[in-house]
């Protein structure tokens, strides 16, 4: 009997890595629909990919969407030369440049837009062009429920294109790293995107008696005059910024609006590692805590209420113990890699069975 053809799949991320695509690995090699084994091809829109020279280089940077085109292209030529019968792109921006990039190459093929998440909603002309890519998308895997409605609104597509996914990755750290970088007790809000550091800093001026510590990117801090009693670091290696989460007494994630649809990484990641956390009840997260269980919520922009909830936890470590131990265990059984695993193979059967 003449075996049947693979599945040929696509995966195009700004993962500067070549060998990277997604879950290949998780998936196994045995895994098969109708038959149909699984054959991966990966493109990158990272500029260590899209230029041989530092010059090249910095014009990607400097101009990201050019960069974003480029891989994308790649992916659409080669895509005219052996078709795909699945494109997993990562990131709303690659998608619709990837998008656009196949309508440009007459390439009509099935495409799965993963990790679609905004930070700021695009307007104007922006969000025109995105419309226009996103309307030949065949399905969007969002991590929330509310995001499922908010993109479908605002975009003007079918909200059965929309599906959730879970947030399902492994653990940022499996043993705990030497404490080399604080000694002194602390507790700790670790992230970038869409965080409110303004209240973060008005909690460490209202406990004048704890130590305060971010993990942050420049521009969060760029209008900002931290207290003596928040120490801030910018930019720091994977380990030591999660080294800096393992040791701390309790971990922070103050976000912008009830309507942020961001934080999860850093939610699930301290989860894993069975730290109690204070969260803003924003709509990123709200699926994936539960109050006094999982983490301890407050309102957006609530500096008084954000630094009751963090003595709350020094002044109880029993509390503080029950909710790490709860959050890692949910994690562990809701937002592990095999449950990412589950959700794509499910995608496939139905896609493909």
């Amino acid at each position: 009997m003449t075996p049947k053809p693979p599945i040929r799949i696509a995966t195009i991320s700004n993962n500067p890595n070549p060998d990277w695509v997604w879950i290949r690995d998780l998936m196994g090699p045995d895994f098969s629909v109708d038959g149909r084994k699984l054959e991966w091809a990966g493109f990158s829109t990272a500029p260590e990919r899209r230029a041989a020279s530092e010059l090249g280089r910095r014009m990607f940077r400097k101009v990201p969407g050019l960069g974003r085109y480029r891989g994308a292209r790649m992916l659409a030529q080669e895509a005219r030369r052996r078709p795909f019968d699945l494109i997993v792109s990562h990131g709303p921006w690659t998608t619709a440049w990837t998008q656009f990039a196949l309508g440009q190459a007459n390439v009509r093929t099935s495409h799965l837009a993963f990790s679609f998440n905004f930070t700021d909603l695009p307007d104007g002309l922006r969000k025109a062009m995105m419309k226009r890519s996103f309307e030949s998308v065949d399905a969007f895997a969002v991590f929330t429920d509310g995001e499922q409605d908010l993109y479908a609104d605002w975009f003007g597509l079918d909200r059965e294109r929309f599906i959730r996914a879970p947030w399902g990755v492994a653990p940022p750290l499996s043993e705990p790293p030497p404490r080399r970088m604080i000694e002194h007790d602390y507790v700790v809000a670790l992230g970038g995107e869409a965080r409110d550091y303004a209240t973060l800093c008005e909690t460490a001026r209202l406990c004048p008696e704890m130590r305060f510590v971010a993990v942050a990117r420049p521009h969060n801090f760029a209008d900002l005059a931290p207290p003596d009693n928040l120490e801030v670091f910018f930019n720091l290696p994977f380990r030591d910024a999660w080294g800096i989460v393992w040791h701390a007494r309790a971990a922070l994630i103050p976000l912008r609006s009830r309507e942020t649809a961001c934080g999860l990484v850093t939610l699930v990641g301290g989860m894993h590692l069975g730290k109690a956390q204070v969260v803003t009840a924003a709509a990123g997260l709200l699926d994936y805590v539960e109050d006094g269980s999982t983490a301890l919520l407050v309102p957006p922009r609530d500096a008084g209420a954000m630094a009751a909830a963090v003595r709350r936890l020094l002044a109880d470590p029993a509390l503080a113990a029950r909710i790490g131990a709860r959050a890692k265990a949910y994690a562990g059984a809701q937002c592990s890699e095999a449950a990412t695993v589950a959700f794509f193979r499910d995608f496939l059967i139905r896609r493909f069975g």
